[in-house]
């Protein structure tokens, strides 16, 4: 009799200890779909978008976002919205005035631009005559990258200005000009910004007392695209 109940309590022990092995088993599995459930589609997530970062930094640069942009060439077009002549013509606003330009920039700092503008101003006594300017120049040009989609730069350089005074009449006069520019740009979409700025061109024609002053100081809106 005793060795009987021995016997069977060896067995109810044994049932109950496999009983409770299996519920902690259960008790764990579930304990592990609940956890890595949520956790493993956000860490998914962070590796993708650690990636996509990762991308967005490697585009256009030499060294995968950690060195200097690839070389970029620029060509862009300016309307000469408010432009003050030095010379005697009234100014004008939104008026048959423009430059044409090209920019090369080999670094992330420092680039070159070449220009050439156009500009017609009505003279300032007799306004049915206009007076008529060309310009070329070349320049060197800072840029300051926010490492957005904004950029500033700042031009100096020398230019030769041709300038027809008056309408009808051959009286062409030549220049050496300063050229100085600053301009801020916002990008639209890829490859192209739209920028606005101050031109300022300075020169003279003629020696002494016959000096006239060639150039103008001109606020500009354009477009600039770059590759």
């Amino acid at each position: 009799m005793r060795h009987a109940l021995i016997a069977n309590l060896r067995i109810r022990f044994a049932l109950l200890w496999s009983q409770g092995k299996a519920l902690a088993a259960v008790l764990s599995l579930c304990t592990l779909l609940l956890v890595e459930g949520p956790l493993v589609p956000e860490a998914r997530a962070q590796d993708a978008s650690a990636v996509a970062d990762s991308a967005t930094e490697t585009a256009g640069s030499v060294f995968k976002g950690v060195g200097r942009r690839y070389s970029s060439i620029h060509v862009g077009i300016d309307l000469l919205v408010l432009s003050p002549p030095h010379y005697a013509a009234s100014r004008v606003l939104f008026g048959s005035q423009y430059s044409l330009w090209g920019e090369w920039w080999p670094g992330d700092a420092l680039g070159v631009k070449g220009m050439y503008a156009s500009q017609k101003y009505p003279d300032l006594v007799n306004t049915s005559q206009t007076h008529a300017s060309t310009t070329i120049a070349l320049l060197g040009k800072y840029r300051f990258d926010t490492g957005s989609d904004w950029h500033f730069t700042v031009g100096g350089g020398l230019g030769s200005s041709d300038r027809n005074p008056l309408s009808g009449t051959t009286d062409l006069k030549a220049a050496s000009v300063l050229v100085t520019e600053m301009r801020a740009g916002m990008k639209t979409v890829e490859f192209l910004w739209l920028e606005g700025g101050v031109l300022v061109l300075d020169g003279h024609s003629g020696t002494g007392s016959s000096a006239e002053r060639v150039g103008s100081t001109s606020y500009s809106l354009g477009l600039n695209f770059g590759f």
